[in-house]
């Protein structure tokens, strides 16, 4: 039988009282950095009915850039922070991430912004049939009864034959799979990567794709409109860097709930902001699929806490 001292029950009680307040950490983090993307997201809506998508993008990656820059002066300097030994998992990370960013950004130039959070809920799905097909995963019934009561929200959403948002629906659906393989790149990364790094490549590669064609239709702006868009660089490089801590911090089983948070910000935005309330339709599509996760996340849950020994 082992004897456990009281010097190490304390410190084992100390240790594990760590490890609790750096997920609380993770998880206030996330709320925050959902909160600012949320409001990130309004800006670049409001911006881009003005500006193109290549245009806004290219501006958005510029100026969320500057920050992240001046605080690897704090980190250790440029070369210590973008240091890798991973370049191929950057890469690919990079040009999924570009490919699932463009995607959200025309869809936000399409839809109200509760309408295109709403279908961004489908990335869990997604995550699922991902470890399915690619990790070999083995995967049971009530997580497919999941997904598919899921895609049964995600019809009621999109409701089939009303307009140009089943443009937006196809572009958001599209992003979210590929948001889905990014998170799954981006948690790997994080156990190796500097949070900062995993945050400065993406724009990097944003500006150098855009480039050109903001080069062939620049459109002029006031100074109103450069504050605006620094103050969105600002606030989305806070929410990348938060979001990026607290996958470190705290697992992702954990966090995965909330995500949904976002649907409140958004929600509060389209009504002041807009002036838009969402319809009955998009509600009861929110519903049934946040609902859906929220029971693959129970399932799971279950499924990882190890059974207790009888006394």
């Amino acid at each position: 039988m082992t004897v456990v001292t009281t010097q190490e029950a304390k410190k084992d009680r100390s240790s594990e009282r760590q490890l609790q307040n750096r997920a609380v950490l993770g998880v206030f983090l996330m709320i925050g950095g959902i909160a600012l993307y949320a409001l990130s997201d309004a800006f670049i809506k409001h911006l881009m009915g003005t500006y193109t998508v290549h245009q806004t993008t290219f501006l958005r990656a510029i100026t969320r850039l500057t920050p992240l820059l001046i605080a690897t002066f704090f980190q250790g300097g440029l070369r210590q922070v973008l240091a890798t030994s991973h370049p191929w998992q950057h890469a690919i990370r990079l040009g999924v991430n570009l490919t699932y960013t463009l995607a959200f950004m025309y869809a936000f130039s399409m839809g109200s912004l509760t309408a295109t959070y709403t279908l961004s809920y489908t990335s869990p799905f997604f995550m699922i049939v991902l470890s399915a097909i690619m990790l070999k995963e083995t995967i049971n019934r009530d997580r497919w009864a999941a997904v598919a009561i899921g895609m049964i929200g995600v019809i009621i959403a999109m409701r089939p034959g009303a307009g140009v948002f089943e443009w937006a629906a196809i572009l958001v659906l599209a992003g979210s799979f590929l948001g889905a393989l990014n998170k799954i790149l981006m948690r790997r990364l994080a156990k190796t990567e500097h949070s900062l790094a995993i945050a400065i490549y993406p724009n990097l590669v944003m500006i150098f794709v855009t480039l050109p064609f903001v080069l062939n239709s620049w459109q002029a702006m006031p100074l109103a409109h450069w504050g605006m868009f620094a103050f969105v660089g600002g606030i989305t490089a806070l929410g990348q860097y938060c979001i990026a801590q607290a996958l470190r911090y705290s697992q992702a089983s954990t966090l995965a709930p909330i995500d949904y948070s976002s649907f409140f910000w958004v929600v509060t935005l389209d009504l002041f902001w807009w002036n838009r309330s969402p319809d009955a339709a998009t509600l009861l599509g929110a519903f049934v699929i946040v609902g859906s996760n929220l029971f693959i996340l129970y399932k799971t849950r279950r499924e990882n806490t190890p059974v207790k020994a009888a006394a």
